[in-house]
């Protein structure tokens, strides 16, 4: 695989570097039940302009304690601390550390998360039995309810787990089952008692920072709708997780960006619940960006995450470069881009045209070039029904995999109405002869030492890239490995039938 830069434009990142921690279950952990919240609906949050947060962790052995912090989907070392005789430390500066999610990683690979607001000043105690169920806090309310909520989860999930487990296997066989709506029933009675116990705090603390985290962090009910025969109806069921994904998330509060609340969603919107298929990413992008609305933080990470994980180069999808000049004509102008300069804008929108040149449904350019035989080719001349654009490096191992590949490909369809052209990139007539005694291709393969005839036509990151043209001469396919061209080509031969 050799990468294509010749332009050398850099793509710019929008997150400083902080450090990537690898963690394990962050914010999950099991939770439990505490009456305690009712006493204390008198209590406020008293905004402090420093940060003093004592622990005393029962059972943590001496030695250095990293705190953690998140933004977006980086965790960075927030700060550290050595832990004293008796699991005593006490974590402080002269400013009041950003809100978020924030846990230590302490001596003896043991684990404390929590949450920081406006109050920064309180302590908390806990024993290694159990460092999330035995933890008691004085003087943070966020706090207080972070982990009444962690012992009420551990009560309640134990009985909800199973049930939720049976009722996906009986969804799938039986939904309209007597069964199903029995175990359906009894599952909707936890997670109702769920609901309630969130409830209270949304009731009665709003604006708590914990409330709007856990409102933000909560996934839609499953629904169980059916088709005309009975069967569970998948594509509806997602549907319908998939727009209510969002709902009740707070995109006013910039603290909910620095909790696992907000990137673990953003990941799996993207990942999971929406076809990978640039047409559905480019879709829900637009209406994530939409539901933003004013607020430019959540709006620079959002554009700036579609743009760099659907870059090409980084994604499996198909046609990446859709995404990519999708995002960047829309969202990284001059008006919107507030956080670039303009050199950075320049480079994004100059790649992006670039790439614009070669998407799919795009009529494809026509190129002409010396070939292999010393005449001069354009690939169009051909009329064979599908074409297949081959464009490789001879010191590209990737290549040199693929390239025999393609010979046996070529030879099953070339009597079909495919032809091939393959296009030596980003080399030198040396490497090239080379490589073209050495597999013996079969097909009119061309080389241009200065790249001019093909590269403003077809965008290439990686080599090899593979384009499928079809008998209208657009663009059907690309980004391919050559196992996948039956498909492709055989699609592109039907619509001509």
């Amino acid at each position: 695989m050799i990468k294509i830069d010749m332009k050398k434009i850099q793509v710019f990142l929008l997150f400083i570097t902080l450090g990537f921690l690898s963690i394990s279950n962050a914010c999950s952990g099991k939770q439990n039940s505490d009456k305690s919240t009712q006493q204390i609906t008198n209590e406020k949050v008293i905004p402090t302009t420093t940060a003093k947060i004592e622990f005393t962790l029962k059972g943590i052995d001496k030695g250095m304690a990293k705190m953690i912090g998140l933004f977006s989907d980086q965790y960075y070392i927030a700060d550290s601390v050595m832990v004293e005789d008796g699991g005593h430390f006490v974590i402080s500066r002269d400013s009041i550390y950003p809100e978020g999610y924030y846990y230590f990683i302490l001596p003896g690979e043991k684990n404390i998360s929590f949450l920081l607001d406006e109050d920064q000043h309180f302590k908390l105690t806990a024993d290694t039995s159990n460092l999330d169920l035995t933890a008691k806090v004085e003087g943070s309310l966020c706090n207080k309810f972070y982990f009444d909520t962690k012992r009420f989860q551990d009560e309640i999930n134990p009985k909800m787990r199973p049930l939720s487990q049976k009722l996906a296997k009986l969804a799938k066989s039986s939904p309209t089952s007597e069964e199903f709506k029995k175990v359906y029933k009894e599952n909707q009675k936890y997670e109702n008692q769920y609901q309630e116990h969130i409830n209270w705090y949304v009731k009665n603390y709003p604006d708590n920072l914990f409330t709007k985290f856990k409102i933000a962090g909560r996934n839609p009910n499953v629904t169980y709708p059916v088709d005309s025969e009975g069967k569970l109806d998948t594509k509806a069921q997602v549907y319908n997780y998939r727009n209510q994904f969002w709902d009740g998330f707070d995109f006013t509060e910039e603290a909910l960006i620095r909790t696992p609340a907000f990137s673990n969603k953003l990941k799996r919107f993207f990942t999971e619940l929406i076809p990978l298929n640039q047409d559905s990413i480019i879709k829900y992008a637009d209406i994530l960006i939409a539901k933003i609305g004013d607020n430019k933080e959540y709006f620079k990470i959002v554009a700036n995450w579609v743009t760099l994980h659907f870059e090409p180069g980084h994604t499996n999808l198909m046609d990446g470069e859709a995404v990519y000049v999708h995002m960047v004509e829309n969202y990284f102008t001059p008006e919107k881009a507030f956080w670039a300069i303009p050199d950075q804008l320049d480079g994004l929108n100059k790649r992006a045209a670039e790439m614009e040149q070669s998407l799919i449904g795009k009529h494809a350019g026509n190129v002409t070039a010396k070939g292999y035989d010393g005449k001069m080719h354009t690939f169009f001349n051909s009329d064979a029904d599908v074409i297949i654009i081959f464009i490789y490096n001879p010191n590209c191992e990737h290549c040199q995999e693929q390239t025999p590949e393609l010979i046996s490909f070529y030879n099953h369809w070339k009597n079909k109405g495919v032809e091939v052209f393959s296009i030596a990139a980003n080399t030198n007539q040396k490497d090239w002869d080379k490589y073209h005694k050495m597999f013996n291709i079969p097909w009119v393969d061309v080389f241009d030492k200065t790249n001019a005839s093909w590269y403003p036509k077809y965008f290439v990151d990686i080599t090899p890239e593979i384009y499928v043209i079809d008998k209208d001469r657009k663009i059907v396919a690309k980004n391919l490995k050559v196992s996948q061209l039956d498909v492709s080509v055989g699609k592109a031969l039907d619509k001509n039938k």
